[in-house]
C-alpha cells in the first residue's frame, strides 16, 4: 500500500522559505526590485524588511557588473541561473565570496545567496612563500627519478609478459611526466603560463585510473564519460597531476574492512555555473566529478581543504590538494567537494575552449 503524503499548508511553505538559514529574496521581474525577504536575509543585511522591500539589491550590496546581470539573465532564459566565487560588499564589512542564484517563480524572480566564507580557490599566500616551496619540492622530486627510470629500464630485460611491459612503459612515461613538472614546480607562484593545448580529458582520467588500479588492485573503479563533451584547453600534464591526486586521496580515504572500497570517475554537462574572474562571468560547463565511499571527511578540515599544510594523514604534508587547486585556477575552473560518510565527491568545473563568457 503507497503511503499518503500529507499536504503542506500555504503557511507551511511560507514559515521553510523564511526559516531557510540563507539570504532569500523574492525580486520584481520588471524592475528587479525587492518584493520579500526572509528573516536570514534581514539579520545578514542588518536591514528590517520595510527598509529593503521596493530597492534593488544592488542598491543595497555592491557586486561586480556581470553578476548584476544575473537576474535579466535568468528572465531572458527563463533557467535557474548560478554564479559562483562572486566577490561581494555590504555596508562598512569585509569583502566576502558568495554563490548567487537566481530563480524564476510565478511570483517574480527569486534570489538565493550561499555565503562561501575563504574558498580554497581564492586562498592566497605570500608569493616568495609559494615558489620557494615549489623549488623545494622540485629539487626533492629530480633527485630520485633518475634512478627509478634507470631501475625500470633494468627491470624490462627481465619481464616477459606483455602486461609487465606495458607497466613498465607507464612508469617510464609517468617519470618524464613528473620531471617536467618538477621543471615547472619550480616557477609555483609565479604567474601560470599560458595552456593552449587541447586535451582530452576522459583520456587523462583513464591514464590516472590505470596508475592507481596498478597500485591497488582489489579497488573497484566505474568510469561513466559523457562523450559528447569538447576537449579542454590546458596543460595535459598539471591536468594528469592534478586528477591524480583527487583520485589517489580517494582510494585512500577508502578504510571499509567489511565493504569492498570504489571509486567513480564521471564526466557530464551542467549548466547555469559561472565563475567571475576579472570582472568577467565565465561560464562553466564541463563537470568532473570523482566519488569515493570512504568515511568522508572530518567537519574541522572542510573549511581549509585546499589550504597549504592541511591534512588529516599521519604522514601527509598536506600540499596535494593545493596544488590540485591551484592547477585547475590555473586553467580558469573552480573545485568544491561534498563529504558524509560513505560518499565524498570533488567535482571540478571548467570552461569549454574558446572560454565563453557571459
Amino acid at each position: 500500500m503507497s503511503k499518503v503524503l500529507p499536504k503542506l499548508s500555504e503557511q507551511a511553505l511560507n514559515n521553510m522559505a523564511e526559516d531557510w538559514p540563507f539570504p532569500l529574496m523574492l525580486l520584481n521581474a520588471q524592475d528587479e526590485t525587492i518584493l520579500w525577504v526572509n528573516q536570514t536575509a534581514q539579520e545578514w543585511l542588518g536591514k528590517a524588511k520595510a527598509r529593503v522591500i521596493g530597492k534593488s539589491p544592488w542598491d543595497i550590496v555592491s557586486v561586480d557588473m556581470t553578476a548584476q546581470t544575473l537576474v535579466q539573465r535568468c528572465i531572458d532564459s527563463g533557467a535557474p541561473l548560478t554564479i559562483r566565487n562572486c566577490a561581494l560588499s555590504r555596508a562598512s564589512r569585509e569583502e566576502e565570496y558568495v554563490d548567487i542564484t537566481a530563480y524564476p517563480t510565478d511570483e517574480g524572480i527569486g534570489l538565493s545567496l550561499m555565503m562561501a566564507g575563504v574558498q580554497p580557490r581564492r586562498a592566497a599566500m605570500n608569493k616568495h612563500v609559494v615558489s620557494g616551496m615549489g623549488r623545494l619540492i622540485a629539487h626533492e622530486l629530480k633527485n630520485p627519478l633518475a634512478g627509478i627510470k634507470g631501475a625500470a629500464q633494468l627491470l624490462r630485460d627481465d619481464v616477459a609478459s606483455e602486461e609487465g611491459q606495458s607497466l613498465i612503459d607507464l612508469i617510464g612515461s609517468e617519470i618524464d611526466r613528473i620531471r617536467r613538472l618538477a621543471d615547472r614546480m619550480e616557477t609555483l607562484g609565479d604567474q601560470d603560463p599560458d595552456n593552449e593545448d587541447r586535451v582530452n580529458i576522459h583520456e587523462i582520467l583513464r591514464r590516472a585510473r590505470r596508475i592507481i588500479q596498478s597500485a591497488s588492485p582489489d579497488l573497484e573503479f566505474n568510469e561513466s564519460y559523457d562523450p559528447s563533451l569538447p576537449h579542454i584547453k590546458g596543460d595535459a600534464d598539471s591536468l594528469m597531476q592534478a586528477l591524480l591526486n583527487l583520485i589517489k586521496n580517494a582510494a585512500e580515504a577508502i578504510d571499509l574492512p567489511n565493504k569492498k572500497g570504489s571509486i567513480k570517475l564521471e564526466t557530464r554537462f551542467r549548466s547555469g555555473i559561472s565563475s567571475v574572474e576579472k570582472s568577467k562571468s565565465y561560464n562553466l560547463p564541463i563537470e568532473i566529478l570523482i566519488t569515493d565511499n570512504g568515511s568522508g571527511i572530518p567537519d574541522d578540515l572542510k573549511g581549509q581543504l585546499f589550504q597549504p599544510f592541511v591534512t588529516s594523514k599521519p604522514e601527509g604534508q598536506g600540499l596535494g590538494l593545493s596544488l590540485v587547486s591551484k592547477v585547475i585556477r590555473a586553467h580558469g575552473g573552480i573545485i568544491e567537494v561534498k563529504s558524509r560518510p560513505g560518499k565524498t565527491t570533488f567535482s571540478i568545473l571548467l570552461p569549454t575552449p574558446n572560454g565563453d563568457s557571459s
